[in-house]
């Protein structure tokens, strides 16, 4: 009893020398626990309202994400359809047996005097195709026209079946598997009309999986051995864009030169004086 008098006493003692009555020191706290209250309810409002916040993004992010997917399907189906145009284009010049750009001039420049570094095939890496430009026309005369082929019909309808084959592979961008098709085509149709074609795929499959270097290889081969086909100036246009990426940028310059000099009034030639002006102005 004693010791609930001193208690009493010493808390009366406190309050006076703060100034404060002894009935207000239970306000005092009681004060101060609603005053906690009240900043333990700020805090969670805006905890919420940073997930709120958190909620938001993560929506924007999901619809951006959306969009791109639908872009992404959209740029592959518009590849699909490149690719069947450009077959298609190409059927249509050999059944009627011409061709869309002529031979380089005999007087002109070999296109092998062009520095070009052999390199090894380097590991595929995704990607996606660049827009291929329709085949140009060159200044030259068009040379005579090649005979149709002939020869045995299952040999030519068996040649078909398996470009057919081969091309279907790269339609559905499954470069790897294009690949290795178009080369065994190569190796057991060496000299089929389709040749030259698959040898351009082969370049542009290396070029889809940003394997310049192996790209480069590619259609080197196609303007080496099929010095008629309606590809040639694109696939010089195409080595000119992977010596770039190479960072090689005076032998992309050289082959862009090249093209102009043999193809000037093509469309790929057009391409080439765009890059070539911005070569310069990024001081390359």
């Amino acid at each position: 009893m004693m010791k609930m008098r001193n208690s009493a006493l010493l808390l009366g003692a406190l309050a006076l020398l703060a100034g404060l009555p002894a009935s207000s020191a239970e306000n005092v706290e009681q004060r101060l626990t609603r005053i906690e209250r009240v900043l333990d309810s700020q805090s969670l409002l805006e905890m919420m309202e940073r997930l709120d916040a958190l909620q938001q993004e993560v929506q924007l992010l999901r619809g951006q994400l959306e969009e791109q997917r639908h872009q992404m399907g959209g740029m592959k189906e518009r590849q699909r359809e490149l690719y069947l145009d450009i077959d298609q284009r190409m059927s249509r010049i050999e059944r009627e047996g011409g061709a869309a750009v002529a031979a380089p001039p005999a007087a002109a420049t070999p296109l092998t005097s062009a520095p070009v570094a052999s390199f090894p095939p380097a590991s595929a890496n995704g990607g996606s195709v660049s827009t291929v430009a329709p085949p140009g026309v060159a200044s030259a005369a068009v040379p005579a026209a090649p005979p149709v082929a002939t020869g045995d019909p299952q040999q030519l309808a068996a040649e078909r079946e398996a470009y057919q084959q081969a091309f279907d592979l790269l339609r559905e961008l499954r470069y790897e598997q294009a690949t290795s098709a178009f080369r065994d085509f190569l190796k057991q149709y060496p000299n089929s009309r389709y040749a030259h074609i698959a040898q351009y795929w082969l370049g542009e499959a290396a070029y889809a999986r940003r394997d310049f270097a192996q790209a480069i290889s590619d259609y080197q081969a196609l303007l080496q051995n099929h010095p008629q086909s309606a590809k040639r100036a694109d696939a010089m246009l195409k080595i000119g864009y992977s010596y770039q990426e190479l960072k090689r940028t005076e032998d992309a310059r050289r082959m862009m030169e090249k093209l102009i000099e043999l193809y000037p009034d093509s469309t790929e030639a057009g391409q080439a004086r765009n890059q070539l002006k911005r070569l310069k102005q990024s001081g390359g």
